[in-house]
């Protein structure tokens, strides 16, 4: 006898188990979709779609670190015996196609004459010519 019992409460809960799955398929779980079923879909957008940004880069560029330091060739007149001296010289890669000046002459120790060559950039240069013809680079 409890065998019936149990297979009749089994098949009872089967049954009603089908039915509440039937009306929640198509009501939704507690039937507040059944009138959204019904409506029918908005053929206008809600609104716009959003454009799209581009980002900002985050980390600066890197430094271009300068060009190195090149050297350049001049041709120095000694002011005395006027005698031409090629002497090369390193100055700023920014400096290196700009014509240098000679800004000023002066006399050194043990007969020697001071060049002093200026360059539009800002660099300065001074050539030391010896009493016996050699020149000596300073800057």
């Amino acid at each position: 006898m409890k065998f019936a019992v149990r297979s009749v409460v089994v098949l009872v809960f089967v049954f009603a188990a089908s039915v509440v799955a039937q009306q929640s398929a198509s009501a939704g779980l507690f039937g507040h979709h059944r009138a959204a079923a019904s409506c029918e879909p908005a053929c206008e957008p809600a609104c716009e779609p959003v454009p799209v940004c581009v980002p900002a880069p985050v980390c600066p560029p890197a430094p271009v670190c300068p060009p190195p330091p090149v050297n350049v060739t001049l041709c120095v007149i000694d002011p005395c015996t006027c005698c031409t001296y090629e002497v090369t010289v390193c100055v700023p890669a920014e400096c290196a196609c700009e014509t240098p000046c000679q800004d000023s002459c002066r006399p050194g120790i043990f007969g020697r004459k001071i060049l002093t060559y200026k360059w539009p950039c800002g660099h300065c240069v001074e050539i030391v010519i010896t009493k016996h013809g050699k020149t000596i680079v300073r800057g």
